[in-house]
């Protein structure tokens, strides 16, 4: 009986060792060619999930080659650290220890000028993925990774990324990159529209820099490493308040329909490639409503004008420009009403908007 409860053990544990160990494969770079000139390293990633605890493995003649780790800077320029960081066995095995960005290059003569170089993502253990929590009645409470599996880097468009998230109080932001390659910094529309980096003393740099948003509005984030923000290194994002901050529900609508409160453009907001007419056309505007002009302060502005100043783009004195970004003009009378952008060639472009406000509802 007893040899037979052994037996029992031995084939259980049989059983379960290469289903733990199934997970972590060995990927020999380059398969067949190996390690090598007149390779497309990258082709050979594609497709492929590379998981922490993964390995790969460089198999090259001795003294042909030799395998270098290098961050991104490093790949992108072909910057090869100290001699004595090389590998050069020519079967040099490499245990995927962390997820994220690896990039390695071959550092002997021209080779990774030549394409010898690989980037891969690496994923975390499945078992090390968060599990998914319920559903929760209230949407905030989020984190954001800020460009997702890219995290924050040069060549990447932020603004595309962020269209369609909605940012509540309460999420947060991650930013991930690596350390001493870029930072954080969180500005002002002003700082933001011209790469103005705050005291180098308030950026953020750990490499996984998290920023809890805690307040309503617009929120302005830019790397402030060399040129990277004027080459586009920036996040513009709005944050909404909680929903359990909502006003309850009114009371059944009233009479009265004026008081509204209209965003020119609505998320478009105010700026030039936008068709003002075709938005304010079927809206009904009432004296007691407000226009808001929502836009980066130094890049736009709000002039009121007359019929003629809206046909021909004629600017009134600069004094009498809004300036401040979230220009909010209350429609006081009935009758037409004209408006432009007196910056550059903006209203000459299409910046402006007409529109006719009719009587409250009361009369």
């Amino acid at each position: 009986m007893a040899s037979r409860l052994v037996f029992f053990i031995f084939m259980l544990i049989a059983a379960i060792v290469p289903t733990s160990r199934a997970r972590w494969k060995e990927f020999i770079v380059g398969d067949e060619a190996g390690w090598t000139l007149g390779f497309d390293y990258q082709a050979w990633a594609q497709g492929k999930k590379f998981h922490v605890g993964d390995k790969l493995v460089f198999k090259y003649h001795v003294g042909a080659h030799n395998v270098f780790k290098v961050n991104g800077t490093g790949f992108q320029n072909c910057i090869k650290p100290k001699v004595g960081e090389a590998l050069s066995t020519g079967n040099d095995t490499i245990v995927l220890a962390t997820p994220g960005r690896k990039w390695y290059v071959c550092g002997v003569g021209k080779h990774c000028e030549n394409g010898m170089k690989l980037v891969i993502d690496v994923f975390p253990l499945p078992e090390q993925a968060p599990k998914p929590s319920p559903p929760a009645p209230l949407t905030y409470g989020k984190e954001f990774i800020v460009g997702d599996d890219a995290g924050w880097t040069l060549g990447f468009d932020y603004q595309a990324w962020a269209q369609g998230k909605k940012f509540h109080v309460g999420d947060k932001l991650v930013f991930r990159y690596y350390v001493g390659d870029h930072n954080v910094f969180k500005v002002n529309g002003t700082g933001f529209q011209n790469c103005i980096k705050p005291k180098v003393g308030e950026a953020l740099s750990t490499g996984n820099d998290t920023i809890v948003l805690t307040t309503p509005g617009r929120k302005w984030y830019v790397c402030g490493v060399g040129k990277h923000c004027e080459n586009g290194m920036k996040l513009f994002i709005n944050v909404f308040p909680l929903n359990a901050q909502a006003p309850k529900p009114s009371p059944p609508p009233a009479p009265l329909t004026y008081g509204r409160e209209f965003i020119v453009g609505d998320e478009a907001g105010w700026r030039l490639g936008f068709d003002y007419q075709a938005w304010a056309r079927d809206k009904h505007f009432r004296v007691g409503d407000k226009l808001v002009f929502q836009y980066y302060p130094g890049a736009h502005n709000v002039f009121k004008v007359n019929g003629t100043g809206f046909q021909n783009c004629i600017r009134p004195p600069a004094t009498e420009a809004l300036t401040t970004g979230n220009d909010t003009i209350v429609l006081a009378t009935p009758g037409r009403k004209w408006y432009i952008c007196g910056v550059g060639q903006h209203c000459e472009k299409g910046m402006k908007l007409f529109l006719t406000v009719l009587p409250p509802a009361t009369a």
